[in-house]
């Protein structure tokens, strides 16, 4: 399996009733595109909204307002993990997923916080998101920052491919957007004087990359390759971010990365 360029193997917050509740809470819905936790802050100029889905999925993303990126033809937003030794993919996507999860926890530590942990359905990895609103300003627009620390629950040593990706659409026409991919970060935006939405790593410690992947189906983690598009291109398109990831047995490892309106 191979990555673009890396070869290796393998203004008010606004915040939904339900995301003010303190106490964990169980959801069974295995690809839930239902906005559950709302986001939103910023004056006009900067106004940047989102809201999450009970899996831990954005499934809307605007800025400015009413100028969305994500829930333009059904949400397609999320996470992948391939098992790359015996090969098993599990992912959740929002409107797509693998069916090989448990239910997700929910919890509430603050304001512009949700917690999201849940476990794959044969016991070996546990996925932990934890994603913060990071709030506009007269300054700059607001972003969405995803921490995801991914636990071997398994007695042995596994080596993981995990990988977040967001199907962009800017605008009306979908298949008139600009792609561009780098090491670091992956964007897409309407060409010309317009408005676009990235994803950022902030995490160097594995060995990663930005991606695009056109058309936008939804990646089975373990052969995500097949649409992965190694220049910029103008159509229809996701971007995305990939790590290659050994993790020992019992322990966690962690990523972190960055949505935002450029």
């Amino acid at each position: 399996m191979t990555f673009a360029r890396l070869i290796f193997s393998t203004a008010v917050l606004m915040v939904s009733t339900a995301a003010l509740a303190q106490q964990p809470q169980d959801t069974a819905d295995p690809s839930s595109t239902t906005c559950s936790f709302s986001y939103s802050s910023g004056p006009i100029t900067t106004f940047t909204r989102y809201c999450l889905g009970a899996n831990g999925n954005i499934v809307q993303f605007d800025s400015p307002s009413g100028f969305e990126y994500i829930s333009n033809g059904g949400p397609l937003e999320g996470y992948g993990i391939c098992d790359v030794n015996p090969n098993i993919a599990y992912y959740d996507y929002a409107s797509a997923d693998s069916g090989n999860w448990g239910p997700t926890t929910v919890t509430t530590p603050n304001a512009t916080t949700q917690v999201f942990l849940r476990t794959t359905a044969d016991g070996i990895w546990q996925l932990k998101q934890t994603i913060v609103q990071l709030k506009a300003t007269a300054a700059t627009t607001g972003s969405v920052k995803i921490t995801m620390a991914l636990k071997n629950l398994s007695t042995i040593s596994r080596n993981v491919t995990l990988l977040r990706i967001a199907n962009v659409n800017n605008g009306p026409v979908a298949t008139n957007d600009e792609f561009v991919s780098s090491y670091n970060s992956a964007f897409g935006q309407e060409p010309g004087a317009s408005w676009g939405m990235g994803l950022t790593t902030n995490t160097f410690t594995f060995a990663h990359n930005g991606l695009v992947i056109s058309p936008p189906v939804p990646p089975n983690p373990c052969h995500y390759v097949t649409n992965v598009q190694n220049f910029a291109i103008i159509g229809d398109g996701a971007i995305g971010h990939v790590y290659a990831i050994t993790v020992p047995k019992g322990a966690t490892k962690t990523v972190a990365m960055t949505y935002k309106p450029i």
